[in-house]
């Protein structure tokens, strides 16, 4: 009778591999890069540029690992329509090479990190793969904002500064390991300003953090496991026990106006 529970588990394991390994059935369209969404120009746009300390937060949930790191380096660019919020637009950018966990917090860490950016090809063999580095995400549309117009917006007093804040739901493309799909994410939009500024004046800062994870189906991004070379490997029953399918991100951007 004790043999039951192992032999559920081996086929549990077996059905798993087979379905980590069924082919291209669930990957996303390949694509190099994103196209960037851009505001209307005669609306009055204020262009913001990304912070490159900007961060996300990244856990992968397996089952008997539960994989935690962080993202420390982004780029990009959002387009502001303060009179119309639902019409701005921008790029984001975060940098895979700088991904390093924290689930250990010992040695481990280092050993898990270079084979997270490996099975990324964000790094491989530590040189850094350029067309591999960036997990995009372009805003198409955004609805559901608790303010359409920035201007109508009370402010409130924080520390030396006055903050106006919106939430809304963005609607765009994430690519990511050279495959994009379609996301939606529920964000806190605080904009920052020097105490007394005026209601209509541009804010000295943006910060947007997304107000639950994005959920990454890491299939869909063809992300699995690679040897030191970057080649495929194929899924063992160990690693079927430790790797997530998928990822949950948490976005904490700032931006700053363009020059």
């Amino acid at each position: 009778m004790r043999r039951a529970p192992a032999i559920a588990a081996a086929l549990l394991a077996l059905a798993v591999a087979c379905d980590k390994n069924s082919g291209s059935s669930g990957l996303a369209p390949a694509a190099s890069s994103l196209a960037a969404s851009r505001s209307d120009a005669s609306a009055g746009v204020w262009h913001f540029m990304v912070d490159p300390k900007s961060t996300t937060h990244v856990e992968l949930p397996g089952l008997k690992e539960h994989i935690k790191g962080d993202t420390s380096a982004a780029a990009g660019t959002l387009d502001v329509t303060p009179a119309d919020l639902g019409q701005s637009r921008g790029l984001v950018r975060v940098d895979l090479t700088t991904f390093e966990t924290k689930t250990f917090g010992d040695d481990h860490d280092a050993t898990q990190t270079k084979h997270a950016r490996t099975w990324l090809e964000a790094v491989v063999g530590d040189k850094v793969n350029e067309d591999m580095r960036w997990a995009d995400f372009a805003i198409r549309s955004i609805d559901g904002a608790s303010a359409s117009d920035l201007t109508k917006v009370a402010a409130t007093k924080t520390g030396t500064e006055d903050v106006r804040s919106v939430s809304m739901t963005v609607h765009g493309e994430l690519l990511v390991h050279g495959h994009k799909v379609p996301k939606d994410a529920t964000v806190d939009v605080t904009f920052v300003y020097p105490t007394g500024a005026p209601a209509d004046s541009k804010p000295a800062r943006l910060e947007i953090k997304t107000k639950q994870p994005m959920n990454v189906v890491l299939k869909e991004h063809d992300v699995r496991p690679r040897d030191p070379a970057g080649q495929i490997l194929s899924w063992t029953t160990n690693l079927i026990a430790k790797v997530a399918e998928t990822a949950d991100v948490t976005v904490d951007i700032r931006a700053t106006p363009a020059p």
